[in-house]
């Protein structure tokens, strides 16, 4: 999630999820907020991802120091997550949990395990993106922006691009085995789980930037500093009433910690800590105006209801785990 937005990292990984719950007889919502847990704690805390990256650069603090500090902060807040899951998904009955009407258990084809592919060649339509997209983001880092490198890595590494290269590369590996009426049989089942997601978080990217652009955040940012919380909590509250709000958490850090930056320098406050409090704000819900919301759901099968009660829930203790970070770190800043 460092380098891959966090949508895209979890329809790489949410096959995974899957294959362990049906092998190891683990409720599938238990890996599913795991796997969410470690992915949406780096999205807000850990540069270069783009939202903790702007944060710390509007904040003044070093990126070295965000870096550290984030993943600091993240370890809370993954393990909150993770920790919430477990004890609370352990013992549910099937009952308490609701599936799609159009979610269909994908056909699986019979093959003799001597025609199974091997554990590299399984692999590789995994990793491959994975490597593209964090190449992507080193070149940018390290090489200027004129070089032919940063260029080709640009394209290349696009999550798009990526994406569309590793499914490429498994049609071309796996076709080898199965033969082409399997292969297209399971493009035909995967893609009406994928074009929903395509289309819903289309739609909620246009609904934050409308809201973003109408000044409606920055309103309700205000009326926060109006209240006089105390200050450790006002870019915490801020961030979580815009990311409730509007639904992006790149958007929620961002203004948090521009918002709240002038008074932290008039109280002499360290930044490390907005950053750490407004990631902590912009984690504290994620609801169906959240494009990663329906992702987790379509890929998981689940329906809405489900879904807040698995996700959106867990995202609260989350929160809480990002903002027993900040206090900490606190202690001596």
């Amino acid at each position: 999630s460092i380098p891959v937005f966090s949508d895209a990292g979890f329809v790489i990984l949410s096959p995974l999820v899957k294959a362990i719950a049906k092998k190891a007889k683990i409720p599938l919502a238990i890996l599913a907020v795991s796997l969410s847990a470690g992915l949406l704690a780096t999205h807000v805390y850990v540069p270069p991802t783009p939202g903790p990256l702007a944060a710390a650069g509007m904040l003044g603090i070093d990126i070295g120091r965000a870096i550290l500090y984030g993943m600091f902060a993240s370890v809370f807040m993954a393990g909150a997550g993770w920790l919430f899951a477990e004890l609370y998904f352990r013992n549910k009955p099937e009952s308490f949990y609701t599936f799609r009407e159009d979610a269909e258990p994908q056909p699986e084809v019979e093959m003799d395990e001597d025609k199974l592919p091997g554990s590299f060649v399984s692999v590789v339509p995994l990793l491959i993106p994975l490597v593209l997209i964090v190449l992507n983001t080193t070149f940018k880092m390290l090489l200027p922006e004129t070089s032919l490198a940063v260029k080709i890595a640009s394209f290349i590494g696009d999550p798009n691009v990526a994406l569309a290269i590793g499914t490429l590369l498994a049609i071309a590996l796996l076709g080898k085995r199965l033969g082409s009426k399997a292969i297209v049989k399971t493009m035909d089942a995967t893609l009406k789980d994928a074009g929903p997601i395509v289309f819903i978080t289309a739609a909620g990217g246009a609904l934050g930037q409308i809201l973003k652009a109408s000044g409606a955040g920055a309103k309700l940012a205000q009326m926060v500093i109006d209240t006089g919380l105390p200050f450790i909590l006002i870019p915490f509250a801020i961030a979580t009433l815009l990311k409730i709000v509007q639904g992006s958490g790149t958007v929620a850090v961002v203004t948090a910690a521009t918002l709240s930056a002038p008074i932290a320098a008039q109280l002499g406050m360290d930044p490390i800590l907005i950053f750490l409090a407004s990631g902590a704000g912009a984690r504290s819900c994620c609801h169906v105006n959240d494009s990663y919301f329906w992702v987790y759901t379509n890929c998981m099968g689940f329906d809405m209801k489900t879904g807040l009660k698995t996700l959106s829930i867990s995202n609260i203790f989350m929160a809480l785990g990002g903002l027993l970070a900040t206090f900490i770190a606190s202690l001596w800043l």
